[in-house]
């Protein structure tokens, strides 16, 4: 019994504590069990000790360093003051501490550099009046900011409910996971923080802004598409009968073939299948050069890549709104392939791979199999947003055109001046255009 408590125990210390959202470093199947101490004992300073806290049992580590030198004065006397302080503060506030339901509602996705509102509810089920209530009080991932300040209540009493609202911005994209919903009361003198955890969302996708385009050129019509799209739907358009086959959990009772379920004695629906459609590539450059290791450890933003990114959710956000099914093509450190039908609103599942894509360091075309580039030569037409230029780039989009693909390729420099070689029909953009919306039509 001890031995597995101990496994127990053994196992939800490797885990790292879930409440600030932070995962200890792993790596090559070895865990430091001094770095995950460490991170445990970082989670529980920020959880319990406020700003003021944090100050004073500094102050009091001085002190008593300096005492162990000097005995001119008895300065460690003000030491064990603000300890008696810290203390007081620990006993009352436990007797004050939150006993309450919190609820958290945060949006799923939001725009770098936007505010979304933040909702919680507060329900105060203790005897005693609560005071000096602060929410989510824990740090955020350095990212994510409160620009407005974190939502507070000076006082709730017994069984009464508060709903209160903040503000959240993103200054970068990416997938983060937030901490736990958390109230936490510092009453009486704000040194340390019981704290309360509740529930809500925790997992935050930051897409990049964008602005959206009036127009995307080249329009094409519909295109035979061997086998149909699965994903495409029958909205505004007549599909060919295909055959029968028995009915299976999901299929829309609608298409219930009645003769045959009365010749065969079992549910029978009719399939059909779409041939013609119109469906458009988007094919996303992520060839970046390797940075200099100050600059990876500065974490200066890429200009360039962010903006391709900018303009590729500018291109699927217009695409979403036309009767298109869109093929999103990109290779970071993994490769990328998503599929989207008309009407089904899957513009968000390409904002998520946006908000994760990461710059390749080689050429990303060369992650491409021959499978793909042939299944991108079916398509009717194909938006390539590049980084640069070079033969490779060239073969592709020549292939593309020989195999009647409509493409339209838009390259994306910080100057905005061609390089040479590069051919007329290749629209050359400003990073600064597309970062400060100026480019609405392409």
């Amino acid at each position: 019994m001890a031995f597995e408590r101990f496994k127990r125990w053994r196992r939800g210390f490797y885990a790292g504590p879930d409440s600030i959202g932070m995962r200890p470093w792993r790596g090559r199947n070895y865990q430091s069990p001094t770095l995950t101490a460490g991170l445990w004992a970082y989670a529980l300073s920020v959880r319990h000790f406020t700003m003021t806290g944090a100050i004073v049992v500094l102050c009091c580590v001085l002190i008593t360093m300096d005492a162990l030198f000097t005995l001119t004065m008895p300065v460690h006397l003000l030491a064990f003051a603000l300890i008696i302080l810290l203390m007081l503060n620990v006993a009352v506030g436990f007797l004050f501490r939150p006993r309450v339901t919190l609820e958290r509602t945060l949006p799923e996705r939001l725009a770098v550099g936007t505010d979304q509102p933040v909702l919680y509810g507060v329900t105060h089920h203790g005897r005693w009046p609560l005071w000096d209530l602060i929410l989510d009080p824990v740090p955020l991932p350095l990212p994510l900011t409160f620009p407005v300040g974190r939502a507070s209540i000076a006082a709730l009493q017994p069984g009464q409910t508060a709903q209160v609202r903040t503000t959240l911005r993103a200054t970068r994209r990416g997938r983060y996971t937030l901490p736990e919903a958390m109230a936490g009361s510092a009453f009486p003198f704000h040194m340390w923080r019981w704290t309360q955890a509740g529930s809500g969302g925790r997992t935050l996708t930051v897409y990049p802004a964008f602005t959206p385009l009036r127009d995307v050129l080249p329009t094409t019509g519909i295109r035979y598409q061997a086998g149909g799209v699965a994903l495409s739907s029958n909205v505004g358009s007549s599909m060919d009968f295909l055959g029968t086959r028995e009915y299976r959990d999901g299929d829309d009772p609608r298409r219930l073939h009645w003769r045959s379920w009365a010749r065969t004695t079992y549910p029978v629906v009719k399939e059909f299948r779409e041939e013609y459609l119109c469906r458009t590539a988007l094919i996303v450059d992520t060839a970046r050069p390797r940075p200099f290791f100050w600059e990876s450890w500065l974490r200066r933003e890429d200009h360039p890549f962010e903006a391709t990114l900018s303009l590729a959710a500018a291109v699927a956000d217009h695409l979403s709104r036309q009767d298109y099914v869109i093929d999103l093509f990109a290779a970071g450190p993994q490769v990328y392939r998503f599929q989207g039908g008309r009407s089904l609103g899957f513009l968000e599942n390409i904002l998520d791979i946006l908000a994760c894509l990461q710059p390749h360091r080689g050429d990303p075309f060369t992650e491409f199999s021959s499978a793909v580039i042939e299944e991108v030569s079916r398509i009717s037409s194909a938006v390539l947003i590049l980084l640069t230029w070079n033969d490779v780039r060239r073969d592709l989009i020549e292939q593309l055109r020989a195999a009647g693909v409509e493409v339209k390729a838009v390259l994306v420099s910080a100057t905005g001046t061609p390089p040479p070689g590069l051919p007329g029909a290749v629209q050359t953009l400003r990073v600064s255009d597309i970062l400060e919306g100026r480019c609405d039509r392409l």
